[in-house]
Parts: C-alpha cells; sequence; structure tokens
C-alpha cells in the first residue's frame, strides 16, 4: 500500500515536471504597410521564448515591435513566424489580398484579414494600393463644378433644409442616446467594452486579464453586455472568444 502511494507521488511529481504541459501564450501580431509587426499577448511561460529583436516579456505580457518578420519580393509580402505551443492571430494590413497560407484560419474582422494559427504560420500577401490618376481629378472637378451650380441656383430651398429647428432636434436625439448609453454601464462594462474594442476579437480568458477582474464578476459582467446586445460569445470551453456586436 505505501508504494502505492510513493508511485502515485512520484508520476504526479513527474507529470507538474514536464516542461510546457500546462503552459499558454497567446498572441495579437498586427502588420503595418511598411511590414513592421507589433506584438500584444500574455504567457505563462518560464522558459526563454523565442521572440524576435525587439519583443520582451515583462510579468507574463509580451509587447514590442519588429521587423523581423516580413520580406517583400516585388509586390508580394511574405510573413513567417514560429512560436511551439502557441496560440496566435496575425492581422494583416487594410486592402490586403492573400495568395498563399501554410495553415490556419482566415477570418475578416473590420475590414481587415485575420489568420488564427498555431505554432507556425507563412502567408504571402499583397497591398492593393487606391488608384488616385488623372480620371479621378477630372472626375472630382466636375462633381464640385456642378455641387457649386446648384447650389448657386437652389441656395434657397438647401438654406431650408438646415432649419436651426431641425439642426436642434437631430442634435438633442444624439446627445439623448450617448447620455443613455452611460446610463446603463458601469465602470467595470466600459473598461471591458474599450479592452475590446482595442484587441477586437479575443478570448475570454485573455479579456479578463487584460481588464484585471476577478472571474465571478466578470462572468456576471459579460452575461449583462450580452443582454444589452453589445458582446457576443463565440465557441466552446476553453476556445470561448468574445467580440463587439455593435461601436459604443
Amino acid at each position: 500500500m505505501r508504494k502505492s502511494y510513493v508511485l502515485a507521488f512520484m508520476l504526479i511529481f513527474i507529470i507538474l515536471s514536464m516542461p510546457g504541459i500546462f503552459a499558454y501564450t497567446y498572441l495579437n501580431i498586427y502588420i503595418d504597410s511598411s511590414g513592421k509587426a507589433e506584438f500584444f499577448g500574455e504567457t505563462n511561460e518560464t522558459r526563454i521564448l523565442r521572440l524576435p529583436l525587439g519583443i520582451s516579456v515583462q510579468d507574463g505580457e509580451i509587447r514590442g515591435t519588429t521587423q523581423e518578420l516580413t520580406q517583400k519580393n516585388g509586390e508580394i509580402w511574405t510573413f513567417y513566424y514560429s512560436l511551439t505551443n502557441a496560440e496566435l492571430k496575425v492581422i494583416l494590413p487594410d486592402g490586403t489580398t492573400v495568395q498563399n497560407i501554410s495553415n490556419g484560419e482566415i477570418f475578416i474582422e473590420r475590414g481587415r484579414i485575420s489568420v488564427y494559427f498555431q505554432d507556425s504560420l507563412s502567408v504571402n500577401y499583397v497591398i492593393n494600393d487606391i488608384d488616385e490618376g488623372p480620371d479621378f481629378l477630372i472626375w472630382l472637378v466636375i462633381l464640385t463644378v456642378t455641387g457649386v451650380i446648384i447650389t448657386y441656383f437652389y441656395r434657397q430651398r438647401i438654406i431650408g433644409l438646415f432649419k436651426p429647428k431641425i439642426i436642434y432636434k437631430k442634435q438633442r436625439h444624439k446627445k439623448d442616446h450617448i447620455d443613455l448609453i452611460k446610463h446603463v454601464l458601469n465602470d467595470r462594462e466600459k473598461l471591458i467594452l474599450g479592452n475590446l474594442r482595442e484587441v477586437g476579437k479575443v478570448k475570454m480568458s485573455h479579456l479578463r486579464k487584460l481588464c484585471d477582474i476577478p472571474k465571478a464578476s466578470f462572468s456576471r459582467h459579460i452575461q449583462e453586455l450580452e443582454k444589452k446586445k453589445l458582446v457576443v460569445r463565440t465557441g466552446e470551453g476553453k476556445n470561448k472568444f468574445l467580440e463587439l456586436v455593435t461601436k459604443i
């Protein structure tokens, strides 16, 4: 019987001593049009993480910017990064078209392409420029001249559209809406929405740590925000994500 206790204790000790078994690392990597990557994440890893130059870990928070992860060949950009036992999201620049991707899942968030992946990712993409050639300038001049002519001949009707009474009603309606939002949200709910708007779609556990709110209280506030139709939860178990339904 005593041998059984000893063996059980040794087994538990071995499991707890195994590196990375209860470790986690979450990362959001924002890439701009110049190829610079900004890191925003957290980890409980005690070993030295393989992080690029310019990225550091302090008190479990991963922060910094680097230019080492992207390369450009002609019009095609290439992003590559590898980090073992990590869940990562890379957010590509505005106007991006993905040419090739090694793994992961692609989503559209706030008009930008995001890729969720684990451990490693290689993606080729192109940033589409907005063409503002001579044709655009010609149409801009034509529309400007047309607007001036219409304003001159119909100025009385246009002035009538902007009477003080109408402007007052619109401004008061907008003010009432803003006051209503401030009235129904408490300080912690505003903190949750502010962090959620900053990081976008994110794991609930990550968001709770960013807000530094106890787990029970955090769950209660999330339920209240769901009732107010301001946030929505997706996923199950440890893979529950949270995102905004509407902008405040």
